[in-house]
This record gives structure tokens, sequence and C-alpha cells, in this order.
């Protein structure tokens, strides 16, 4: 099996299983598709950045891995704390929201890498240093 359709493969069944699971437990459609369809997308924008940019999979140093944390972190917020107990919710409710918000900021974190990576159109095999990359601030 291919790369690529084995990754689609993947991505639609950890979907799938997100939207059958929300479904499930909490007996709202449009929450679970839209989750499902976030979490398959999230996974497929990874899964590309992975096979495409494989040096940028992961950043090793400080400059990228406080991005990282800034959008974990504003995520994990915003799905725990955002959607608590004291908003007037079900609890099964609560959880396809927290799933929403996850998935969502997935695919949005998965989305603004790949239009970085391919702005920049930088080599995928070669990872450039801070001082290669950035850029001149003499016209400021």
């Amino acid at each position: 099996m291919q790369r690529t359709v084995r990754d689609t493969l993947v991505s639609f069944l950890v979907g799938g299983a997100v939207c059958i699971g929300l479904y499930w437990i909490g007996g709202f459609p449009s929450l679970a598709l839209v989750t499902g369809l976030c979490w398959a997308c999230g996974l497929t924008l990874t899964f590309h950045i992975g096979h495409h940019y494989p040096a940028y999979a992961t950043g090793e140093t400080w400059n990228d891995k406080r991005w990282t944390g800034l959008s974990v972190g504003l995520v994990t917020l915003a799905a725990l704390i955002g959607v608590s107990p004291l908003l007037g919710v079900t609890d099964e409710l609560r959880l396809g929201l927290g799933f929403l918000v996850t998935g969502a900021g997935f695919v949005a974190y998965a989305a603004g890498t790949l239009a970085v990576l391919e702005r920049i159109g930088e080599d995928s095999a070669v990872v450039s240093t801070a001082s290669e990359t950035a850029y001149s601030s003499d016209g400021d």
C-alpha cells in the first residue's frame, strides 16, 4: 500500500472513530461530523508535512518549540477551561466541544505550518539555521 493512501486511510479511520464516538456519546450529529472532519484533516495535514517536509516534522530548537508550546497550551486551555463545568451545557456536549476545539487547533497549527513551509520554499532535506533565514532589518 502506498504511503499517501495509507496515511489518508488512517486519517479517515481516526476521524470516523471520533465522529462515531461523539455521536454515540452525545447524540449531536453536526458536532460529531465537524469534529471528526477536523481530526481527519489535522492528521492528513500532519502526515503530509512528515512526508513532504521530513526535516520540519518536529522542531528541535527553541524558535520552533515556543510557538508549538503556545499553540498547544492555548488550545488545551480553551478545551479544558473555556468549555468548563461552569458552562451551562451537558457533560456530553462539553466533551464534544472539547474535542472540537482541540481538533480545530490541530488543523490550524498544521495548516499554518504548511503555509509557512510552502511560502519559504525551502528544500525539505535541509534544515536552515535561524541566521540563514533571518530577514535583514536594514530597510527599517
